[in-house]
């Protein structure tokens, strides 16, 4: 028996893996690998249809290796040369055993010669029934359209068998294809024929020699039939090797599989090796962050909130008789269109060229960290999906800012304006009363009337008293209002940047970081599917 049963897998899991991992290699990795990885699983999805009632052997062969003798010889007459002739040179030539049709498998294969043999009863036809053996064209002959069908059949062949003598057994162009091979040792097998011209110790020489040659192109193990088609010798022995190899009616499972391992191998081999991190750091994140933060313009936007909510204090907590004069200058955030009530775009200040170039500096700085470690072409594209349209992340920086401004706008006045206010108020009427009653004494002194008896608190006359007191304490009061006015704007501006870099980290971590994370994890589910597969 040459078949080594595989392990793991069947066949339609490896299939399904190598399914997958084409599908996320396609764009990622090289295009004529994945080509041949779609190509394979048409071919595979194509066998299988056809199940595995028959088996599919491929004789194969430099020209006047014995091909079409070793054909007759196993077929029990001299159907290659006498029996039904092929139209041209390119054609190939299939025998089969056994009463059920293969006509829908070898239409598959495109073979149009073909030739039932009769089983016999209780005899050697009967093992072999569900064999079809291909006589195939020469691999080195000169014609074109002959070895495009030697190719094309050897593709799709359950067990390949390679006819060689040993005049011809160390042929360049054979071990070329053989190299190729090298997945599929479990359905290659090597048959030396015209051993009657040699003697039993050169056979034995031959044999070992074509092992050592056989093993330098990666097939180990295969198995060599010595044969000679003029005295019979190896006939028996080849023709029990693939009755072995019907019974067992695997060798299509483990050519197809050998198929997918190979072009999983070599999708692995352009995935690179599995180095480098499999996530995005956390540090990274919060670098992107802060770089988004200093792009987006939110610092003057924070001055601008401690200044609005300064001016809106001196508004309602100032000196009364001066407050009416702040309120005619233009709110800060309001030229923002960031002040309360306001909706739609705001108007924030216009990056810089100096901040678009550190933030772009900053993806690729995040990019060159994460991939340090990985092959082509993993930096190039985790660098094209972390980065992000300028206009949109623009855009959703803006927004970003104009939440958290006008998010923390919403709140009401500090409730120890109310009682600034209502003092200020108090103190203004105070003076106002005492302007008031200064003046009306002094108009009555001008017109000569009788004094009026004035009230004193500690020798000084009240209304002095209350104008002068409710003007000084409520000017002193205001400026001791604005410094905390200033205090609670800085308070208010430090609020506004933390709701900012919040919602800016949400920015960062939707356009930039997830989008890298899901590349990462796109090569992880590759890499998956392809050990899988392979």
């Amino acid at each position: 028996m040459i078949f080594n049963r595989t392990r793991g897998l069947d066949l339609g899991d490896q299939l399904a893996a190598l399914d997958a991992a084409v599908d996320l290699a396609d764009g990622r990795l090289g295009g004529a690998t994945v080509a041949t990885g779609r190509h394979v699983i048409d071919k595979v999805e194509g066998r299988m249809r056809h199940g595995t009632t028959h088996t599919l052997v491929a004789f194969l062969g430099a020209t006047g290796g014995g091909k079409s003798s070793l054909t007759n010889a196993v077929v029990g007459s001299e159907i290659a040369t006498t029996g039904i002739r092929r139209p041209t040179t390119s054609s190939t030539l299939a025998c089969y055993w056994g009463d059920e049709d293969p006509q829908p498998l070898l239409d598959w294969l495109r073979v149009v010669n073909r030739h039932q043999v009769a089983s016999i009863s209780g005899g050697r036809g009967e093992q072999l029934d569900g064999l079809i053996l291909l006589d195939v064209p020469d691999h080195d002959s000169i014609e074109l359209a002959n070895r495009e069908e030697m190719e094309r059949i050897a593709e799709h062949a359950d067990l390949l068998v390679w006819v060689t003598d040993a005049e011809k057994y160390g042929d360049k162009a054979m071990h070329t294809y053989l190299r190729q091979l090298s997945q599929h040792g479990a359905v290659t097998a090597m048959v030396l024929n015209k051993v009657d011209q040699l003697t039993g110790r050169d056979v034995e020489a031959c044999r070992t020699d074509l092992a050592k040659l056989l093993a330098d192109d990666g097939l180990t193990g295969t198995s060599i039939v010595a044969t000679s088609t003029s005295t019979g010798t190896g006939v028996e022995e080849l023709r029990g090797l693939l009755g072995e190899t019907v019974a067992e009616r695997r060798a299509m499972v483990e050519r197809l599989q050998a198929d997918i391992r190979s072009v999983a191998g070599e999708l692995l081999i352009e995935l690179g090796p599995d180095e480098g991190t499999s996530e995005v750091p956390d540090r990274v994140a919060r670098e992107l962050a802060s770089e988004l933060v200093a792009a987006s313009g939110l610092d003057a936007v924070c001055d601008a909130v401690a200044a609005g909510h300064r001016r809106d204090a001196n508004v309602r907590i100032g000196w009364p008789f001066t407050r009416w004069v702040r309120s005619l200058r233009p709110h800060p955030l309001r030229r923002l269109h960031l002040g309360q009530g306001s909706g739609g775009r705001a108007s924030l200040p216009e990056p810089s060229g100096v901040q678009r170039a550190r933030t772009e500096g900053a993806v690729r700085d995040a990019v060159r960290e994460v991939t340090a470690s990985m092959p082509d072409p993993w930096p190039e594209l985790l660098r094209a999906a972390s980065t992000p349209d300028p206009a949109v992340l623009k855009d959703h920086m803006e927004r970003a800012v104009t939440g958290a401004v006008r998010g923390a706008e919403v709140k009401r006045s500090p409730r120890w304006w109310h009682a600034i206010n209502a003092l200020q108020l108090t103190l203004a009427a105070a003076a106002v009363v005492g302007a008031v009653w200064l003046a009306l004494l002094a108009f009555g002194a001008y017109l000569r009337l009788p004094d009026v008896p004035t009230p004193d608190y500690r020798g000084l006359p009240i209304p002095t008293c209350l104008l002068i007191g409710g003007a000084a304490i409520g000017f002193l009061l205001a400026v001791v209002a604005r410094n905390l006015a200033a205090v609670g704007g800085r308070r208010r501006a430090r609020a506004v940047r933390r709701r900012a870099e919040k919602a800016m980290a949400e920015v960062s971590g939707e356009l930039i970081v997830a989008p890298m994370q899901a590349e990462l994890d796109r090569r992880d589910e590759l890499r998956d599917h392809l050990e899988r597969a392979a």
